[in-house]
């Protein structure tokens, strides 16, 4: 299994290829002398190299990239499924939000009833009150006219 590139590798090959390509000869000489001193100490061939600048350098494999491009396709597609529910969620409440400010209304409107019938409640019962006071003295003094009374005792025989 072939590491990572290491970016830093990947400038120096790069910066080395392009001295070898640039058009003054001294600094070409100078790239390939270059390489060759890095070779021997390293003790790498021309086909390691090769190698080397093949995997380091955008020529990965093709499983890779179709596993790649299928975990891709796979996050799409859960991406996806994550954003038809989400909508879904947002449908819900947006209905549950419309019931709750239709019930609001509702209740304000009993509220308003409520507060607009309040004061002939309290006038209601006050006219009750006062007339049922007024029926019952009315009776009581009814009852005393009509019933015989007794000649009233002279109480001030009892002080004597």
């Amino acid at each position: 299994m072939a590491r990572a590139p290491d970016p830093r590798e990947i400038k120096i090959l790069s910066d080395i290829l392009a001295l070898v390509l640039d058009e003054q000869p001294g600094h070409a000489a100078t790239a390939l002398e270059r390489i060759r001193q890095m070779a021997r100490r390293d003790g790498v061939t021309g086909g390691a190299l090769k190698n080397l600048f093949m995997t380091r350098i955008g020529t990965a494999p093709h499983k890779d990239t179709s596993d790649r491009e299928q975990g891709l396709r796979e996050r799409i597609s859960t991406l996806e499924r994550r954003l038809r529910q989400s909508e879904a969620d947002t449908r819900t409440a947006q209905l549950r939000l419309g019931r709750c400010q239709m019930d609001v209304g509702m209740l304000q409107m009993e509220m308003a009833t409520v507060r607009t019938q309040k004061p002939w409640r309290y006038l209601a019962l006050v006219f009750a009150v006062g007339a049922g006071l007024l029926v019952g003295i009315a009776a009581t003094e009814l009852y005393h006219s009509l019933i015989p009374t007794r000649p009233p005792i002279d109480r001030a025989s009892y002080l004597r």
